[in-house]
């Protein structure tokens, strides 16, 4: 089954791609999440979502930075788990609210302990995380805007 996304999530999510410059990749995964959240009334599990989507993103790429043998990588490594499985777990609550067969495809394509699932994961949270900076800098404008 197809779900079919509201105008208005399809066009906030298409500001946020543009806001990126054209960097989404997932944007129909991350139009269901956020249409489910908002159905749901789960808006503060989507916004959790984001925090950590964007927080394990730029971990990854300290951790690609750093090499396994610094003093700081078990540290960081056990950060990154821990980070992933908030965002694994925020996502899995907002999908058991929608239809069952979104829920294994999203179950199959980034929770799975493969190589692939991974990047799925990753490439997420950093569509995830240019919804977190979109709404960051949204916020920062209108309190700039109002003083």
């Amino acid at each position: 089954m197809v779900m079919k996304i509201r105008q208005e999530i399809s066009s906030f999510v298409d500001r946020v791609d543009s806001y990126s410059r054209d960097r989404l990749k997932n944007k129909q995964d991350i139009s269901i999440l956020l249409q489910v959240s908002r159905d749901h009334g789960q808006e503060q599990v989507f916004d959790d979502l984001t925090f950590h989507a964007k927080y394990i993103y730029r971990l990854f790429g300290i951790m690609k930075r750093t090499s396994p043998d610094s003093e700081a990588y078990p540290k960081l490594s056990a950060e990154f788990q821990h980070g992933v499985e908030k965002v694994s777990m925020s996502m899995r609550s907002l999908l058991k609210l929608g239809p069952d067969d979104i829920e294994q495809r999203f179950t199959d394509k980034y929770f799975s302990l493969t190589h692939a699932g991974m990047e799925n994961l990753m490439n997420i949270s950093h569509d995830l995380s240019w919804i977190k900076n979109w709404n960051i800098d949204t916020e920062h404008k209108s309190d700039t805007q109002q003083h």
